[in-house]
């Protein structure tokens, strides 16, 4: 008989890698819902939304830091985020996926929209 802790599976997280992939937001973590090939089922806003694999990269876990997005600056910026008036470089609240201009190398962030103080992931740039 399997204890409570061994139950427990940690749920997986996906975000995309290219800007191109079925317009999810870039640097926003997504809950997997079915693991699935070629496809990955993504909770999207309580939508369930298939994507390609090979347009994700995953994580255990949920988010716990912002997501550093790195886009060309000579590319048109996606609609949204020509609206939220972003840089090139900009952050994903980890909570609540709000997004924020970076200051180069900035190690924290307080999100204006829900309060959250994280770290900045400059490691791993989307």
């Amino acid at each position: 008989m399997m204890s409570d802790d061994q139950a427990k599976v940690p749920k997986r997280w996906a975000r995309v890698s290219a800007a191109e992939a079925h317009g999810l937001r870039r640097g926003a973590w997504y809950a997997v819902v079915n693991d699935a090939r070629p496809l990955v089922v993504l909770d999207v806003n309580k939508r369930h939304r298939p994507v390609n694999r090979e347009y994700l990269e995953f994580r255990e876990g949920p988010p716990d830091r912002w997501s550093v997005v790195q886009r060309n600056p000579t590319d048109l910026p996606a609609k949204r985020a020509s609206g939220a008036d972003l840089e090139a470089t900009y952050g994903v609240c980890p909570r609540c996926y709000e997004r924020s201009n970076l200051v180069d190398g900035e190690p924290r962030l307080k999100c204006m929209s829900c309060g959250e103080d994280s770290e900045v992931d400059w490691s791993n740039p989307c």
